[in-house]
């Protein structure tokens, strides 16, 4: 088995890493001497991120491969590792309303986003009560679950789920003094391509255009896109660090005032 260097570093498996701010946040933890699995959806991927690693410096502490969270074969991949925090952010983009999607895909979707994810939770927490070691959580979701984006009706669904699941898992932590602790990021827009790509695969449907409506939504994406990653990374490392019972991190702040204002004059 793989250890972390020393006591105060941790061995961390990120689901999702192949690019954007998980595999940012990976190399933000790479740099502060822990242990890290970058983890990646298709097997074709895995030299792809090897390769970026190798090329940013990195050559040691960090191991890579493939793993589909919808399928139990995969999923069992994690129970013989020694992780001490588990880093959900994997998650399937689809973008449409209601009208402009099958209801086989929104189930597709919330089998990856959703359920997918509580099972693996569900089986990680299992192993470390079974082995009697401290179980660390930390879920990626959005800010679209707090406050959903037309034309993406089934991902802001997915991610309000996934914040209401975390949110129970946490009362329940208190409650009973579970060995496990849990937070839960929540990102606002950044430059990732990923809104950008749900938002290019909307079809059209035979009840209304979205057209327009849908061109002008990428150009405010555009416009309130962050490029630099920073903030957001910064909050994941934090959250993975932290010992302290803080349960939600948010950014950038200029979107994070935005939801609070819209909050209270909406809700």
């Amino acid at each position: 088995m793989i250890h972390a260097k020393n006591g105060d570093c941790m061995n961390i498996l990120i689901i999702g890493s192949t690019s954007g701010l998980a595999f940012d946040a990976g190399c933000r933890l790479l740099e502060k001497d822990h242990f890290v699995y970058f983890t990646t959806h298709y097997r074709n991927q895995v030299n792809q991120v090897i390769n970026k690693l190798k090329q940013l410096g990195y050559s040691t502490n960090y191991k890579c491969f493939s793993l589909d969270i919808t399928k139990k074969r995969d999923r069992q991949k994690i129970t013989k590792l020694p992780i001490d925090c588990l880093f959900c952010h994997g998650a399937m983009g689809l973008g449409g309303s209601l009208f402009d999607l099958s209801i086989e895909q929104i189930r597709e979707n919330f089998e990856v986003n959703v359920f997918s994810n509580m099972t693996l939770i569900k089986e990680y927490l299992e192993t470390c009560l079974k082995k009697g070691t401290h179980g660390k959580i930390v879920i990626t979701a959005s800010l679209a679950g707090l406050m959903p984006v037309p034309f993406m009706d089934s991902y802001s669904a997915t991610k309000a789920a996934l914040i209401s699941f975390a949110t129970t898992l946490y009362y329940e932590q208190k409650i009973f003094s579970l060995p496990y602790s849990i937070k839960i990021i929540e990102p606002g827009i950044y430059k990732t391509g990923f809104n950008e790509y749900m938002l290019t695969t909307i079809s059209k449907n035979d009840f209304f255009s979205s057209e327009k409506f849908c061109t002008w939504e990428r150009k405010v994406f555009q416009f309130l896109s962050k490029k630099n990653y920073g903030t957001i990374t910064k909050k994941m490392v934090n959250a993975i660090e932290s010992s302290s019972t803080k349960f939600i991190y948010r950014a950038p702040l200029s979107q994070v005032i935005f939801l609070k204002i819209y909050l209270l004059l909406f809700k």
